[in-house]
């Protein structure tokens, strides 16, 4: 009998195989091999031509103004990229700076993300021992950095990309579009030395190896290469807290989820104890060997708390779920949740007995304004200096469409639909990743329009993978076997077959949900013209560029807007010529060449790093903000009268340095300057937070109010403007005015020489050892600076708003007039 049904079972089989066999258009019999070939061909021609286009894209800066330094902090960057390959890692770590932040200096060593400048040093030097032909200038490193990691970058995302989708066609989509989307580009462009130019690729790495350590039961040690890109991050940019907290996030909610599903997988715990562990280590390492400040440790200890919560109670449950196995109950049971409740219980009492504990002495320090402002409205930080800076307002819908154009829109449709990709279980800890990311990312990026930066991974992915959905269904429609055609009849004529009846039937491992989707996508079945139709109306729409092309032009022209380096610029005259405007290097050069190598130049804290960086010569602030006061003390010298000025200024500088040519200006920032000066001494604009009479009637500089038409920074940057202005030449001297009046620098007269000399001697410098390198400058002596400290107040570097020696009115008042109440 049985012998008898083997030749029926065979020839039932045949015609199935026959019918099986895919066709192009259902008639062109292709080998699925060559299939799989053309599509790799056509996916790495796309992907290869990405990576090009990461690199290609952000160079416009390089072929139009050649291999120039950006902006200000890049200049900072660039200086301390110079110290360290001349002298070497130890004096680097040991640099205490006296040319920035006169009198006081700045201990570069312990005040610096050193990721930076390791990596272009190390480059250079590999590239000089290749020979030759491969050695570049440590200059054009520095410029060409930018571009290098943007295409790594681009890479890395491809793989997150493809970890959640398990798509080539998503993965190479991905790359496409990160490579030249405007919220990547805005940080990556050749001479934008910054920190972020190589953070991002150290974000995504970290990122990628830890959501591949979680993958299979037997990838858990890769969290230790996570932990090692973490370590990058950390020596990078300020934003690994972001990244710590991103992934202990992702953590806790894959802890969530599997719970939901019932089931408890120890790679978790193995693979977050790895990275985190090896992530503390290189965390405090670092951070022990650039600070000596106990507040920075213990600041970022309190930003880090929910990471270490994570890792403590996720051992927590790894432990008691021995517990539970040996109670031999379900993981989604109440018997089990009495279980881990016991143990959490225990875990949460001895913490609140270790921190109380420790808390008197002062470890767990304040959050910073930064990082206040990211849960606080811009403006309502309580830190008038954190408050000035342009990239810390809210993004709005503009911003988006501004940094991400068409991704934002797949960033948001894909965020809607992941999770119905969680709930089917498919690469479902990748893709739970992906929206957790998306979600924070959103917050963060609203709270502060420079986290759009952040944005820019998850929206090019989640769309890609939206965009690679729509590509395969669509080639898939112009591929199908015999089976296919005659199950397509038997749709279009209303009737139904076995296999019809057994494709919609609901098998045993389908919920609801899945099944009503099959039943969908057979009913569709009976419209294969349609598919085609629409299908080839799509494959159009993304090969023509229809759907594309806005996008890449989009992008084209925000790389060039980027690619301004703004310390130069091109600008069209009235007569239709177009010429650079280089007043700014003009300034700094002539600095360099024309003044004494010990010439001490004052200005607004903005352009410390590039009058060390061009001009090479000691400016009185830099371009960061670690000294609230310092600043603050800048602000009185520039917003006082001219002649009160002279007489501090006289003490610490040699020269003035004034922006005057409109855009940007330095009377566009006095709002800030007397702001922030206001913020310490309290004399500028008494009982008035804002300084609102430090400014200009209907926005005119003709029409200065009274206490601004006083101002040295008035007096100074109008001269020769308005013909009522006059300044004492016994006082100030102008010495240089740029070809096109964007600056201006003024001698000043009168110079106390022996406050000079006091200063530059090293015995008058605080050490904090004998024979220590870290050597903290002094204020001068004289009467007028003494009596000014005298006045000032402590802002409070913690910027603890809880401190019960707080300024509470002037706090009060600050952030009523803000806007923002009194937190």
């Amino acid at each position: 009998m049985s012998a008898a049904k083997a030749p029926a079972v065979v020839a039932d089989k045949a015609p199935t195989s026959s019918k099986d066999t895919k066709k192009l258009f259902g008639t062109i019999e292709v080998s699925p091999f060559v299939l799989r070939v053309l599509a790799l061909v056509v996916l790495g021609y796309v992907f290869v031509g990405a990576l090009y286009n990461a690199y290609r894209i952000r160079t416009y800066a390089l072929t139009e103004y050649g291999m120039v330094i950006h902006e200000f902090d890049p200049w900072f960057n660039f200086r301390a990229t110079q110290y360290l390959s001349k002298h070497g890692w130890h004096a680097f770590f040991h640099w205490f700076d006296h040319m920035s932040w006169y009198p006081l200096g700045r201990p570069v060593g312990t005040t610096i993300y050193p990721g930076l400048q390791l990596t272009s040093v190390a480059i250079h030097r590999v590239l000089r021992w290749m020979g030759p032909a491969y050695r570049m200038s440590l200059n054009d490193i520095c410029c060409t950095l930018p571009c290098w990691f943007g295409s790594l970058s681009t890479l890395i995302l491809s793989l997150i990309t493809y970890e959640a989708s398990s798509s080539l066609t998503a993965a190479t989509i991905s790359a496409w579009i990160f490579a030249i989307i405007p919220a990547h580009i805005m940080r990556t462009v050749g001479g934008g030395y910054d920190n972020e130019c190589i953070a991002i690729a150290a974000m995504l790495s970290t990122f990628y190896f830890w959501i591949r350590s979680i993958r299979t039961t037997s990838s858990w040690p890769i969290g230790v290469v996570a932990g090692l890109a973490y370590g990058y991050m950390v020596a990078a940019w300020g934003g690994y807290v972001f990244v710590l907290n991103m992934v202990a996030l992702h953590c806790a909610a894959i802890v969530l989820l599997d719970w939901v599903q019932n089931k408890y997988d120890p790679t978790l715990a193995k693979a977050y104890s790895l990275f985190y562990v090896l992530a503390l280590q290189l965390h405090f390492a670092f951070l022990q060997s650039v600070t000596l400040h106990l507040s920075r440790l213990s600041r970022s200890s309190l930003e880090q708390i929910f990471a270490l919560l994570v890792f403590i109670f996720i051992n927590v449950l790894h432990v008691s779920e021995g517990a539970r196995k040996k109670a031999d109950v379900e993981v989604l049971s109440q018997a089990t949740f009495r279980i881990r409740v016991k143990y959490v219980s225990v875990t949460c009492g001895a913490l609140f007995v270790f921190a109380f504990a420790i808390a008197p002495s002062g470890f767990f320090g304040p959050l910073s304004s930064r990082v206040r402002g990211l849960f606080l409205q811009h403006t309502r930080t309580g830190n008038p200096l954190v408050d000035s800076v342009a990239e810390h307002q809210p993004a709005n819908a503009d911003a988006y469409w501004h940094y991400l154009h068409i991704a934002f829109n797949g960033w948001m449709i894909g965020l809607f639909m992941l999770p119905y990709a969680i709930y089917t279980g498919k690469n479902s800890r990748a893709v739970t990743f992906l929206f957790s990311y998306g979600i924070v990312a959103y917050y963060f990026s609203l709270k502060m329009a420079r986290l759009i930066l952040l944005s820019g991974p998850v929206a090019a992915s989640l769309s890609a993978i939206i965009l690679a959905l729509m590509v395969e269904w669509s080639v898939a429609q112009f591929i199908w076997s015999e089976a296919d055609e005659e199950e397509e009849k038997l749709a279009l004529q209303g009737k139904d077959s076995q296999t019809r009846k057994v494709a919609v039937k609901k098998s045993s491992n389908e919920n609801d949900f899945e099944n009503s989707l099959k039943k969908i996508k057979m009913a569709f079945k009976g419209y294969k013209h349609m598919r085609l139709g629409l299908a080839a109306l799509v494959l159009l729409l993304i090969g023509s560029g229809a759907l594309s092309g806005p996008f890449e032009r989009h992008s084209e022209n925000m790389a060039h807007s980027f690619s301004n380096p703004q310390l130069m610029f091109k600008s069209r005259l009235n007569n239709g010529n177009v010429v650079m405007i280089d007043d700014y290097r003009e300034a700094y050069f002539w600095l360099r060449d024309k003044t004494p190598e010990d010439s001490r130049v004052m200005a607004w804290w903005d352009y410390g790093y590039q009058i060390t960086g061009i001009g090479n010569r000691t400016s009185i602030a830099d371009g960061n903000t670690w000294n609230h006061e310092h600043i603050a003390t800048l602000g009185k010298c520039l917003t006082s009268p001219v002649k009160e000025a002279h007489g501090l200024i006289r003490h610490l500088a040699d020269y003035v340095l004034i922006w005057s040519g409109g855009g940007g200006d330095d009377l566009a920032k006095s709002p800030h300057m007397a702001r922030i000066g206001n913020s310490v001494y309290r004399d500028i604009c008494p009982n008035d937070p804002l300084c609102s009479h430090f400014g200009f009637h209907d926005q005119q500089q003709m029409k200065p109010s009274p206490m601004m038409k006083a101002s040295l920074l008035y007096n100074l940057a109008m001269l020769g403007q308005n013909p009522a202005v006059k300044l004492d030449p016994a006082l100030f001297s102008l010495v240089k005015s740029t070809k096109y009046g964007k600056v201006k620098v003024y001698k000043v007269n009168n110079v106390s020489q022996e406050s000079k000399d006091w200063l530059a001697n090293p015995a008058n410098r605080i050490c904090d050892a004998p024979g220590s390198w870290y050597c903290n400058g002094q204020y001068p002596p004289a009467p007028e600076i003494q009596e000014l400290l005298a006045k000032r107040r402590d802002f409070g570097q913690l910027e603890d708003f809880n401190r019960k020696n707080r300024d509470d009115d002037y706090h009060r008042a600050y952030m009523q007039r803000m806007g923002g109440g009194a937190h």
